[in-house]
């Protein structure tokens, strides 16, 4: 089976997961109802109807749906790929390919790239309406040109572009996906795989943190320090690929 058919299999398999689906559409609509309570709220403000008891009703609704909204897309983003990368295993569905001849390496690859494309399209379309809601109500309170000042105030105190932005967290997202990965195949897809995926974080995250003091000590530009971050980043990347491949390829299923 070829390196193209074992990704059109892996996202199919994704895309037909009704827990995947039912998660994301609920978050989604989360995400909505926060948009509207926090808009109408705004509008509250704009009157001036400071002390009415309905403002404060509305604003302890707003706490609680945005504390559980936030909640929710940090499960989607960072914990429900734990479910993605180890239901094969804890349904023997690894075993069973890996013994009809699908290669080892390609399905490691394949199943990285269906589950980042397939989590980034569905977090991009739950935020697809809360953000035209947003847009529309600046353009109602004719508030767009200060916050595109202030959007763009963010990049300029940074020494960072949009596009930069962007590019660093997709890079970040793909480094997180492949130390989920290393914690699964090294577990066998156990929920122990968390405990490890955490240890794992912090071991990075302190050769990192060490390794980026070199920008400081040598007075690094901010594009400098931006290129240096990226390339620990790729780094990695390829470290906890490797490792998670090589696990994979040597495993016992």
């Amino acid at each position: 089976m070829t390196g193209k058919l074992i990704f059109k299999m892996e996202l199919f398999k994704f895309l037909r997961d009704k827990s995947f689906l039912i998660t994301a559409g609920v978050i989604g609509i989360l995400n909505i109802v926060l948009t509207l309570l926090s808009l109408s709220l705004a509008s509250v403000f704009s009157d001036s109807y400071y002390e009415s008891t309905a403002t404060a009703s509305m604003i302890g609704t707003v706490a609680i749906v945005g504390v559980i909204v936030f909640f929710g897309n940090i499960i989607f983003a960072y914990v429900y790929p734990f479910h993605m990368i180890s239901m094969d295993y804890k349904n023997n569905v690894m075993a069973m390919m890996v013994a009809s001849g699908v290669n080892r390496r390609k399905l490691f690859f394949a199943k990285i790239g269906a589950i980042f494309i397939c989590t980034i399209a569905l977090m991009l379309m739950i935020a697809l309406i809360p953000t035209i809601l947003f847009l529309i109500k600046l353009v109602q309170l004719d508030a767009w040109n200060d916050f595109a000042d202030g959007f763009n105030s963010v990049f300029y105190y940074t020494d960072l572009s949009f596009g930069k932005f962007i590019f660093s967290g997709l890079l970040g997202y793909l480094n997180m996906l492949m130390v989920i990965a290393t914690a699964c195949i090294i577990m066998k897809g156990k929920n122990l795989s968390f405990l490890l995926f955490i240890g794992f974080n912090i071991l990075s995250s302190m050769v990192t943190g060490i390794l980026q003091t070199l920008a400081y000590s040598f007075d690094f530009s901010s594009t400098g320090s931006y290129i240096f971050q990226l390339f620990l980043t790729v780094i990695s990347i390829v470290v906890f690929g490797y490792i998670s491949l090589r696990t994979l390829e040597k495993q016992n299923l």
